[in-house]
C-alpha cells in the first residue's frame, strides 16, 4: 500500500508539472484560432471553430515578414560567432600552462548571473558611440557578449577529457595549434556544440531587453514585434497569440532535432567541469 501510494503521488505531482509547462503553451495557441469575442470569455472555451482572422492581420498588417528575417539574421550570426569565439577560448584556456586558465574558467559563468539590465546601458553607450545602433551588429553584439563565455565554460569541461595524447600526436603530424584545434579538438565537441548551439539560439530568437533598445523600424525582431500587440490601454489577444506562436515553433522544431546533444552536452559538461 505505502508503495503504491508512492507511486500515485509520483504520477499526480509529475502531472502536475506537465500541466503547469503546456496548459500555458495550450492556451497561447488556441487563442491564436479563437475569434476574439470567445478569447475574453469566461470560462474559456475548449471546443470551438477555428479561424485563421489573426494569422491574416499579422502578416498583411504586422510587418512579421520582415520581424521574422531580422530574427533568424540576428539570431544565426549570434549562434555561430558564439559557439566560435567561445570555443576557441576555451581551446586557449585548456592549453595554458599557467594557474591562470583556472582562475579565469571560473569567471565564464558571470555573464549569465549578471543580470541584463546592468549591461543594457554601458552596452548601449558603446554601440552608440561606434553607430551601430539601429543595425543588426548592435544585438548581435550585445548578444555573444553574453552567450560567448557561457560557451567557452560548456566546450572546456569537453576539451580537458580529451587525452592528451592526440594534441602531442597533432603536433608530430606538423599541425600548428589552430590546425590540431579545427581538425582533432573540434570534430570530438559535438554534444558541447550542439547543446551550446540550441541555448544560444533559445536566447537570442526569444531575448527581448536588447532587442528593443538596439534596434528601429527596420531591425525589429519578432520579440519586439510581439511587444507591439500589447497597447498601454488593451491587448490585442488574438494577433499576440497568433504573434507568440509563430515565434515558438522554429524553437520547439531545432530541439526536436538536437535535444539528444542537450541532453549529453549538459549532463557531460557537468561531470567534467
Amino acid at each position: 500500500m505505502k508503495k503504491s501510494a508512492i507511486v500515485c503521488g509520483k504520477a499526480l505531482f509529475g502531472l502536475l508539472v506537465v500541466l503547469t509547462v503546456v496548459f500555458p503553451i495550450y492556451m497561447i495557441v488556441s487563442n491564436s484560432f479563437k475569434p476574439t469575442l470567445l478569447i475574453r470569455k469566461m470560462p474559456p472555451q475548449f471546443f470551438f471553430h477555428p479561424t485563421l482572422q489573426h494569422y491574416v492581420k499579422i502578416f498583411k498588417q504586422g510587418n512579421f515578414l520582415s520581424y521574422f528575417g531580422n530574427s533568424f539574421i540576428i539570431a544565426m550570426s549570434t549562434t555561430v560567432i558564439s559557439i566560435v569565439l567561445g570555443s576557441l577560448a576555451a581551446y586557449g584556456l585548456a592549453i595554458m600552462k599557467s594557474n591562470w586558465g583556472n582562475r579565469i574558467s571560473t569567471f565564464l559563468l558571470f555573464s549569465k548571473l549578471v543580470p541584463t539590465i546592468t549591461i543594457m546601458i554601458p552596452l548601449y553607450i558603446i554601440l552608440d558611440k561606434v553607430h551601430l545602433l539601429g543595425t543588426y551588429m548592435g544585438p548581435i553584439l550585445a548578444h555573444v557578449s553574453v552567450n560567448a563565455p557561457f560557451v567557452a565554460w560548456l566546450v572546456l569541461g569537453f576539451i580537458r577529457d580529451i587525452p592528451g595524447d592526440l594534441f602531442e600526436a597533432g603536433k608530430l603530424d606538423g599541425c600548428t595549434r589552430m590546425q590540431v584545434f579545427w581538425k582533432i579538438v573540434f570534430p570530438l565537441l559535438s554534444p558541447a556544440i550542439g547543446s551550446a548551439l540550441l541555448l544560444v539560439m533559445q536566447y537570442s530568437w526569444n531575448e527581448l531587453l536588447f532587442s528593443m533598445q538596439y534596434t528601429n523600424l527596420h531591425t525589429y525582431t519578432l520579440t519586439v514585434g510581439v511587444s507591439r500587440f500589447v497597447g498601454a490601454i488593451s491587448v490585442d489577444w488574438g494577433q499576440s497569440s497568433a504573434a507568440a506562436t509563430i515565434v515558438m515553433v522554429p524553437i520547439i522544431i531545432a530541439g526536436f532535432f538536437l535535444q539528444k546533444y542537450l541532453v549529453s552536452g549538459l549532463t557531460a559538461g557537468a561531470v567534467k567541469g
